[in-house]
């Protein structure tokens, strides 16, 4: 069975940038177990940036993805592989 991998994107207001992280676990083996995670795992982002003095009061804005092997290939354009 093919497993899930999380794809988020952290957007904080006023910055350049926005923070991205995959998130693979054995766990994720349907998307709805992927999606089960998502409030645990932004709520640790949120209080990781909680952390940083620069960021106080600041509004963050998250995009969530459950992603198999074939929608992460498609979505990043990666050739497929078997390794």
């Amino acid at each position: 069975m093919d497993a899930f991998t999380m794809v988020i994107m952290a957007c904080v207001a006023g910055e350049a940038k926005c923070t991205t992280a995959r998130i693979s676990e054995m766990d994720f083996t349907t998307a709805q177990a992927c999606e089960a995670r998502v409030d645990d795992i932004t709520r640790s982002m949120t209080k990781e940036f909680a952390k940083r003095p620069e960021f106080k009061g600041r509004q963050v804005t998250y995009d969530v993805s459950c992603m198999d092997r074939t929608q992460l290939a498609q979505k990043f354009g990666i050739s497929s592989s078997d390794t």
